[in-house]
């Protein structure tokens, strides 16, 4: 019996000691798209798989949060931004960047759930904030300890303000157009209209207000200071954007951390009636196509919706489409749709021949990483920037729905499913993709690691965060060498003058 005690003793104090280098991670990940959550539960599993106790705050309920005990989720559903319900097909991109309002009451929504209220009674050792929730920096606030940002996708200007991260708009192409190196001048000043607008309109048009709302709501306490200058004490970033593979090349500080393709896997074995499906497909093999998450299928036009099918029933390779539908009218024998896929098992597949994707940045991450070149059909945001740099680098070409028709659709699949070389350069990028010192996962666990260890890394961060525009480029230096240059050369050239004229008198004088 003493035995067994001081063995249940002994037993708790190896685990308590094995516990003790755990940190307490507080990841808020709310408003957004549910693709996002893809690359946000990356993350968190790579924390709590290492054991550390990662909370999860969440529009989207996930799977993989039940099954890890290290993992605490609270599903907050205020933040759904699918509660805006709009038809990806009828929105426009102008449509999507004016209803950044509409996220302002969601985030004040989701801010005042008792859960995520309840959080301030908690201990973190680091917070891991996503954009669009500046709400939640009342919570870091409160809270004093460091904070990371974690960015689905690559750079934007919003997030280079903050971190320090130099812009260079003369080469480097903002989101939002689809400009190829080397850029005209005119793409160069429309590059530099957006790095200035577009961090100032996100202000005006989500921070500020989230700013007064909280304050009004009573959410944000009365001493808390200005959120950009909250903001400006970030530790690090974590993007959704692999570095080798940026085009261009461009420089980042050492607090931008990239964590690209942190939720892609090897493929594993397809369920059993999928699998003999696919296998069924004999040497033609099968084609994938999927719209993702944030494009439903009753959104779909029905004149695409017969485009596709009368293109699909053409070919002589099976079609495997991700439909929200359990049947869809008029499908082709070759045709099976399901509402639910296992899209990296399914890209990973030998029988794969083409993946006809909508163009989201979690797909053609996937895509690269598993070698497969894509037909781009992007609908909204940032997935005809996607496809485009898809196509610049040579693995992938672009559709837009609306020139599509039948014989453009059956084009550009066979001439991508038959492309020898795109195959090549995929594979190639595939490779340079997975070849990196450390994993995503082992970057994600080292740096968050780091920042708590360093308390918040304030020795990386870069004073350009803390700099007006005109000093970070010098342009008050430009300026002033500019004009000296000017008075020097006015000045010279006055003397030259006047010694001319001076010279021409006195020619004129011994002539006389």
């Amino acid at each position: 019996m003493l035995r067994a005690r001081y063995l249940l003793l002994f037993t708790v104090a190896a685990l308590t000691a094995l516990d003790s280098d755990a940190y307490r991670v507080l990841f808020i990940g709310v408003l957004g798209t549910k693709s996002h959550t893809n690359f946000y539960i990356g993350i968190v599993k790579a924390l709590a798989d290492s054991g550390h106790h990662v909370t999860f705050v969440t529009a989207y309920t996930q799977e993989e949060s039940r099954k890890n005990p290290n993992i605490t989720e609270i599903w907050v559903p205020e933040g759904d931004a699918n509660r805006l319900n709009q038809n990806r097909f009828n929105t426009s991109t102008i449509r999507l960047v004016a209803q950044l309002v509409e996220f302002v009451p969601l985030c004040i929504e989701s801010l005042g759930n008792n859960q995520v209220q309840g959080l301030l009674r908690d201990e973190f050792d680091v917070v891991l904030l996503s954009p669009f929730n500046d709400c939640y920096l009342s919570i870091v606030f409160q809270l004093k300890v460091p904070f990371i940002y974690v960015n689905p996708v690559s750079m934007t200007p919003a997030l280079a303000e903050p971190v320090g991260n130099p812009s260079f708009p003369s080469f480097a192409t903002v989101q939002i157009f689809d400009h190829t190196h080397p850029l005209t001048f005119w793409q160069r000043a429309k590059n530099v209209m957006a790095e200035v607008c577009l961090p100032s309109l996100g202000n005006y048009l989500l921070s500020d207000k989230m700013e007064q709302e909280c304050h009004r709501s009573g959410l944000c306490p009365e001493d808390m200071p200005p959120f950009p200058e909250i903001q400006r004490n970030v530790s690090l970033a974590f993007l959704n954007s692999v570095r080798e593979l940026e085009t261009p090349a461009r420089p980042h500080v050492p607090a931008v951390i990239h964590l690209g393709g942190i939720h892609c896997r090897p493929a594993e074995p397809l369920p059993k009636d999928l699998s003999d499906w696919v296998e069924g497909s004999g040497e033609n093999g099968f084609i994938f196509f999927s719209l993702g998450t944030a494009v439903k299928s009753a959104d779909l036009p029905e004149s695409h919706r017969q485009m596709l099918v009368s293109a699909f029933g053409s070919l002589k390779q099976r079609v495997l489409w991700k439909w929200d539908d359990p049947s869809m009218p008029g499908i082709p024998r070759n045709v099976r749709v399901s509402k639910w896929l296992p899209q990296q098992d399914i890209l990973g597949h030998p029988k794969l021949r083409l993946f006809i994707t909508h163009g989201g940045l979690l797909s053609t991450l996937e895509s690269l990483y598993h070698g497969r070149p894509l037909l781009g059909i992007p609908v909204i945001g940032d997935q005809e920037s996607n496809m485009r740099d898809v196509e610049r680098q040579g693995w992938g070409k672009t559709l837009l729905w609306k020139d599509l028709t039948d014989g453009r659709l059956l084009e550009g699949i066979l001439s991508v499913m038959n492309n020898k070389t795109m195959h090549e350069i995929v594979h190639s990028r595939s490779l340079l993709m997975r070849d990196q010192p450390l994993t995503p996962k082992e970057m994600a666990l080292f740096w968050t690691e780091y920042v708590v260890r360093h308390k918040g890394a304030t020795h990386l961060r870069s004073p350009i965060s803390q700099m007006p525009w005109y000093k970070v480029y010098n342009v008050d230096v430009w300026v002033m060498l500019a004009t000296s240059l000017a008075l020097i050369t006015w000045f010279l050239g006055s003397i030259l003058l006047v010694v001319t004229r001076f010279t021409f008198r006195k020619l004129k004088l011994k002539e006389d």
